[in-house]
């Protein structure tokens, strides 16, 4: 944890700190990839450059930012908090509902994890020329096809790779074996 984020936590009475190391650990169990930062005044997270999810403590509340995409998915459950866009006030003199909050980290989760990596405008356009906007997309052309467009270099592979890419080739070595 960056000092930042731990001065962060520390100027919050006990049981408000509490509440947001609880998030620390639910995002962490469900994300250990994830990298933490402080944003936008709010413990944040991101995922393979991709903002994941976002929360913070205020006099009544914990603020929970899991963009608006997030909140859509769940907007039946969170109807009976207040909202801003893209945010939901859990009230501090309620129990924190835990496991909605862990079923939001894990979809968002499975939400950024196939979006691509922060790669160059090129490589996403001539990607997209191709129809391929997401992760789980790629293992449908090798790193050779894709090398071979306008656009997308080795650097462009090498982000990809270590965001959890997998080429056809890749696959169709694991089938093989």
């Amino acid at each position: 944890m960056s000092e930042e984020v731990q001065a962060y936590l520390d100027q919050f009475p006990d049981e408000t700190k509490r509440r947001l190391e609880l998030l620390q650990r639910l995002v962490r169990e469900r994300c250990p990839g994830a990298v933490e930062a402080m944003n936008y005044g709010l413990i944040g997270y991101k995922l393979n450059g991709h903002p994941l999810i976002y929360f913070g403590g205020f006099q009544k509340h914990i603020g929970l930012y899991a963009t608006p995409v997030g909140h859509e998915a769940f907007a039946p459950e969170f109807a009976r908090y207040a909202q801003g866009k893209g945010s939901v006030q859990l009230p501090l003199a309620e129990p924190l509902p835990t496991d909605l909050i862990a079923r939001v980290i894990s979809h968002r989760v499975d939400t950024v994890a196939d979006e691509l990596p922060q790669i160059g405008r090129p490589a996403r356009t001539a990607l997209g020329a191709i129809g391929v906007t997401r992760m789980s997309e790629l293992g449908t052309h090798s790193e050779r096809e894709l090398l071979a467009l306008h656009g997308v270099g080795p650097k462009a592979i090498r982000i990809m790779r270590a965001s959890g890419a997998r080429f056809l080739e890749d696959l169709e070595g694991r089938e093989n074996s």
